[in-house]
């Protein structure tokens, strides 16, 4: 069986992830990572075995002519990447959030149909086992004929004092959206899975930590177009009841 090939661009602090999953699937040759630091580039190269790093993204496209490659950077750069990509006939899967603007989202989208190029984003809550096990339950009717109520509460505890968010994602302090953009993406996408289609929201939302730009914490009621309710309860201010606080 041949194996697609896949490059990835960004080594920031979330791409160690990608890059484990990558190099644990029998059926990718996982062959370049690219960073504007070509140092980190090199780093995370050797770390999964990759055989080559790039700091230039159009230059690693060309010479490594791959099959997809996986966009780990920050939303502010996904459409130009994007753009690189698709216009070299490169299926895309793409980090959340897609873009800063619904406008730019829907022009990153529109780049992938007018160049009949996979576009895919990287939105993996809804396809955690719990998640998928939750789904099967209420397809099956294990726990009632008709979903009326579903919630989350979330405690990260990692956006408390100057230091929010750590030295692995600091840009997260100057955001001026951040929980529901960076965050709750997750979690409202998970909603849809569970229950269907949103059709209304009711969302109150507060900035907690006077150190950062955008919201901290926020109380947001989904309505489902099939009458059913999710209620999400967040907060990257309060820490949770674990050994480390600042644990997420």
């Amino acid at each position: 069986m041949s194996q697609t090939k896949v490059v990835a661009v960004g080594a920031g602090y979330f791409s160690q992830f990608h890059f484990d999953g990558w190099s644990r699937i029998e059926d990718v040759d996982f062959a370049a990572i690219c960073d504007l630091d070509c140092d980190k580039a090199a780093d995370a190269a050797k770390q999964f075995g990759v055989k080559n790093s790039y700091s230039d993204f159009a230059e690693m496209l060309d010479a490594e002519k791959p099959d997809a490659v996986d966009i780990i950077t920050r939303p502010d750069s996904h459409l130009e990447l994007t753009r690189l990509a698709v216009e070299r006939g490169i299926a895309v899967i793409c980090q959340k959030p897609l873009a800063p603007t619904f406008a730019q989202s829907k022009q990153l989208v529109q780049l992938s149909i007018d160049a009949q190029v996979p576009l895919m984003v990287h939105e993996n809550f809804r396809f955690q086992p719990w998640y998928r096990e939750i789904k099967r339950m209420l397809d099956d009717h294990v726990v009632g004929s008709r979903l009326h109520t579903i919630s989350f509460r979330c405690r990260t505890g990692d956006g408390w004092a100057a230091d929010a968010y750590l030295a692995r994602q600091p840009y997260f302090r100057t955001m001026p959206r951040l929980l529901i953009f960076e965050t709750g993406v997750h979690f409202i996408d998970t909603f849809r899975f569970l229950g269907g289609e949103i059709d209304g929201v009711y969302a109150s939302l507060r900035k907690l930590n006077p150190d950062i730009a955008g919201e901290d914490a926020a109380i947001v009621m989904f309505d489902f177009a099939d009458g059913g309710q999710a209620l999400w309860d967040a907060n990257r201010y309060n820490e949770p009841n674990v050994d480390d606080p600042r644990y997420t």
